[in-house]
């Protein structure tokens, strides 16, 4: 009886159209951005060196936090209410308390941090930066525990909550670094595509990790249980981002093309097969909501959200966002996606 209430929970979701909210007004262009479902927060960089701070509940900025110099990433850990800000130019990670919205300390890590990750069950954070090392955070201590000196350009980091490895991209050697996060040495370095410069999209439910190549026309698979040889799969495209959605086994990776529009490749997870090629504008952001089944592509130069149906692949609406449709996140408890622009935040509720 549980299971037929869930799935027509889920059907009666997918069936709701998306509609935008509001447009919040923030302080300046808003670059990453994450959620904390558990408060019902949203943190998003933006000026160089802020952080601003978004009440999902009253659609209001509560404050704009000023971290280090050139921040680039952020990572949220909602079991510690704590938010993390790698900042390229200061070589440090700052540490937000989701509780007061303000910086607790600065983590001082190696040059250029870039990408970052939490593995919440150890409440260890891992930064990848770009002068060759991984640094890895305690939660509960804030203090480097180990420093893993790999060579190349680290760059993006995932982190697969299962089986607690890390995935961190190193773009100078194009090969994908493999960290055991509980005695935190690399165990293996795989070879990929051409600049991986995208964070890898992780199916736990598979221990699949796909990498997008951005300068080569086939993306990479990694099998986690037997970290062998990457495999290619063939898109005849390079690529520009990365996403899927664990509950259907889909995988979406869109391509920048040079001349004309972009192209976004819908996978079958079990193939590896492409069973869609959709054309989208030229320079976009993507997000899956794998609870609706929709997926958004956000037209970075312009102001339109697409919204489409996982299950055909098909346009259901098309939504108006502030200047500059750009990086998104999706609170799960809220159904509420939230897209940074140019100097606004859009607010979309998916589902009911």
């Amino acid at each position: 009886m549980d299971r037929r209430r869930d799935s027509l929970t889920l059907a009666r979701l997918s069936q709701t159209l998306p509609h935008v909210v509001t447009i919040v007004k923030a302080a300046g262009a808003v670059g990453d951005i994450q959620t904390n479902s558990v408060t019902n927060r949203v943190y998003f960089v933006h000026s160089e060196n802020q952080v601003g701070v978004l009440d999902g509940k009253t659609n209001r900025v509560l404050r704009n936090v000023k971290v280090g110099d050139g921040t680039n990433f952020l990572a949220v850990n909602s079991r510690t209410n704590r938010i993390y800000a790698t900042n390229f130019r200061d070589a440090t990670v700052s540490v937000i308390s989701g509780k007061s919205n303000s910086v607790l300390t600065a983590v001082p890590v190696g040059q250029r941090p870039f990408g970052l990750g939490i593995h919440q069950g150890s409440n260890r954070i891992y930064v990848a930066n770009l002068s060759g090392t991984i640094s890895v955070i305690d939660g509960s201590t804030n203090r480097i525990l180990k420093t893993l000196r790999v060579g190349g350009s680290p760059a993006l980091v995932s982190v697969n909550e299962r089986t607690n490895r890390i995935y961190v991209t190193n773009v100078s050697i194009d090969s994908v670094h493999v960290i055991d996060g509980r005695t935190l040495q690399v165990l293996t370095t795989i070879k990929v595509g051409r600049n991986p410069i995208i964070t890898p999209a992780i199916n736990s439910v598979t221990n699949r990790i796909y990498v997008a190549n951005n300068l080569s026309r086939f993306a990479s698979l990694i099998q986690g249980r037997t970290l062998g040889k990457s495999i290619p799969i063939q898109l005849g495209s390079r690529q520009s981002e990365i996403t899927l959605n664990p509950l259907t086994n889909r995988i979406y990776i869109t391509s920048a093309q040079q001349e004309g529009g972009g192209k976004l490749f819908v996978l079958n997870g079990q193939t590896n097969r492409i069973i869609k090629t959709l054309m989208i504008p030229t320079f976009s952001s993507i997000l899956v909501n794998p609870l609706t089944n929709h997926f958004f592509v956000g037209d970075s130069e312009g102001r339109n959200l697409f919204v489409y149906n996982g299950r055909t692949n098909t346009r259901l609406t098309t939504l108006r966002t502030g200047n500059s449709a750009g990086n998104m996140a999706l609170n799960i408890r809220t159904n509420r996606i939230y897209v940074g622009n140019t100097g606004t935040i859009t607010v979309v509720q998916d589902g009911i």
